[in-house]
């Protein structure tokens, strides 16, 4: 199975056009579900507060994938076919609801940022970590909807990285806000490059710091973001760093400060982007 990165222009296209078409049917598939499994207090209205109580019980009914019932490759879902192929975590029914959330999540967004248009994603760095995914875009701004839940899915289903109810809603509104506003100059944003809060003691992980990368700096700059997760690791007093998601990291220590930490990234960042 070609993935989507390595796919022609043909193949990226065709791609596209199947993740299109698997969208109505897995969202019918969701409210199946919320009737199967008791989900009466979830209201698909197509808001973005919406998506707090549908996370909250989606996290509820997820399931791990119990050994010799991996999900076979023909039968996911094209995001999972074409991206990592076989589903490491999650149970064959998990998946479905997870396809089936990516559907309301692109009908919550496309209503929120009624200017952006689907197509494949591209962009001339070669290491970017959309290219050939279908995505959401307007003008240079792109985003892969189909990435935003399968990878909290399985941290929250694992209980490695437990996700907050409101944190597929916190994740659509900054979606919509940056497909939005699209037009404006990267060098005009007032949002910081790093955003750092001190989530307090966890009796497993010990205290953690939530790090929120800026998302045009993980987009364009993966690869820095990458080496500096591997640098920070390396610090004296940070004992463990979990790639939340594409933009946020848990940053166990019991020494940093949330300024320290705030600083150390933000140098980096600011040090290796002019690279």
């Amino acid at each position: 199975m070609t993935r989507y990165g390595k796919m022609a222009k043909r193949e990226a296209a065709a791609a596209l056009q199947e993740f299109l078409d698997e969208r109505p049917r897995a969202l019918e598939e969701l409210t199946e579900l919320l009737s199967e499994h008791g989900g009466d207090a979830v209201t698909l209205d197509e808001t973005v507060d919406s998506l707090v109580p549908l996370w909250r019980w989606v996290k509820s009914v997820l399931t791990e994938q119990e050994a010799g019932a991996t999900l076979p490759e023909s039968d996911a879902p094209s995001w999972l076919r074409y991206g990592i192929g076989t589903e490491p975590t999650l149970s064959p029914e998990s998946v479905a609801m997870v396809d089936a959330v990516i559907s309301y999540l692109c009908r919550v967004v496309e209503r929120g940022a009624p200017r952006a248009r689907w197509r494949v994603g591209h962009h001339r760095i070669k290491s970017y970590m959309w290219q050939n995914h279908p995505v959401l875009a307007n003008d240079s701004e792109e985003v892969a909807l189909a990435d935003m839940v399968p990878g909290t899915a399985r941290g929250q289903v694992t209980g490695r990285v437990p996700s907050v109810d409101d944190k597929l809603a916190r994740t659509a509104a900054a979606v919509i806000e940056r497909l939005n506003g699209a037009n404006e100059d990267m060098d005009g944003e007032d949002e910081p490059i790093v955003e750092v809060e001190d989530l307090g003691d966890d009796e497993l992980r010990g205290r953690e710091l939530e790090v929120s990368l800026r998302e045009d700096i993980v987009h364009e700059y993966s690869r820095v973001v990458a080496r500096m997760v591997k640098a920070l690791k390396e610090e004296d007093g940070i004992t463990r760093v979990i790639r939340e998601d594409r933009e946020v990291l848990l940053v166990a220590t019991p020494t940093w400060s949330i300024e320290r930490l705030q600083a150390w990234v933000a140098g980096y960042l600011e040090e290796n982007v002019r690279e």
